[in-house]
């Protein structure tokens, strides 16, 4: 098992992001300061990032066909990641997602298209042919259903299990068991309790998962690690681009889990790496600032 290898399971998508001075006013037409095509998605961007740290990156996702999956499919290879496409053999098509930032108020806006009804591939386990059994895999929550055999068969080899909690979704139950560590926003919610840190913190705890930690933007990062609470503040920045800051923190948090495999000092150097990638424009403008 290679220490630094992690696999990141999730969503990906072509995204074509405009910045622009100010958000526009309904029925008008705007030119965009800046304009940039590159693959998103939680997974992705998370692969990407633990990449450009020297890790080596292998991301099990959707990419299929359609006039979109050469882009995506260029710039992993670009970036040495290796792809296990679910989508291989189908009718699927990578999705493309429009991103308006406004440069105003450092804030972003995601227009997706509607949801793919292609049935994508199933793994029963993780298969020898894709390399060795990674030291650690994330999942965005995304193709819980196609790829949860996988998870259980890597984590029964001593994978460790990492959850990428944007928001919730189906599965997240049956995976939490499973978990090692628990990164949520603070949009996660879990169905019929009340949306704030300490109940996602706790919900968790109750299922054993022994290192959870819940990120509010620029504010401080709560964590809790086999019992003990921690609190990590966020150097204040004058933000330009915050889109996809936290599939970066999910990056490099891997990238550091898995060469210490210690959660606060991983979860504070994942932050001070995405707090750097705020203050360019795109995912890995964090080197620019290192």
């Amino acid at each position: 098992m290679t220490s630094w290898r992690a696999l990141f399971i999730g969503r990906a998508t072509l995204d074509v992001v405009y910045l622009l001075d100010d958000f526009p006013a309904p029925d008008t037409k705007v030119f965009a300061r800046d304009f940039r095509v590159a693959p998103g998605g939680p997974a992705v961007n998370a692969a990407i990032t633990h990449a450009l740290l020297g890790g080596e990156a292998v991301l099990m996702t959707a990419v299929g066909g359609g006039p979109w999956a050469g882009l995506v499919r260029g710039e992993l290879d670009r970036l040495g990641i290796n792809l296990i496409d679910l989508a291989a053999g189908t009718g699927y098509e990578t999705p493309l997602t429009t991103v308006l930032l406004d440069a105003a108020r450092a804030t972003r806006t995601i227009v997706n298209p509607p949801r793919s009804t292609i049935e994508l591939n199933r793994h029963a386990t993780w298969d020898s042919t894709w390399g060795e059994t990674p030291s650690v895999a994330l999942t965005d929550g995304f193709h819980l259903n196609e790829t949860m055999p996988v998870v259980a068969s890597c984590r029964e080899a001593g994978t460790m299990l990492v959850l990428d909690g944007g928001s919730w979704k189906p599965g997240t139950e049956e995976i939490a068991p499973l978990l090692n560590a628990a990164i949520c926003s603070e949009r996660f919610s879990v169905p019929d309790l009340p949306l704030d840190a300490d109940s996602t913190l706790a919900w968790f705890a109750e299922r054993g998962v022994p290192h959870v930690a819940v990120t509010r933007g620029p504010g401080s990062i709560l964590g809790w690690d086999r019992g003990r609470r921690f609190e990590i503040e966020i150097a204040p920045i004058d933000a330009v681009d915050t889109l996809g800051a936290g599939d970066v923190l999910h990056g490099a948090f891997c990238y550091h889990f898995a060469r210490a495999q210690e959660f606060e000092p991983a979860l504070r150097a994942a932050s001070e790496i995405a707090t750097r990638s705020c203050l360019g424009h795109g995912i890995g403008s964090w080197k620019e600032y290192g």
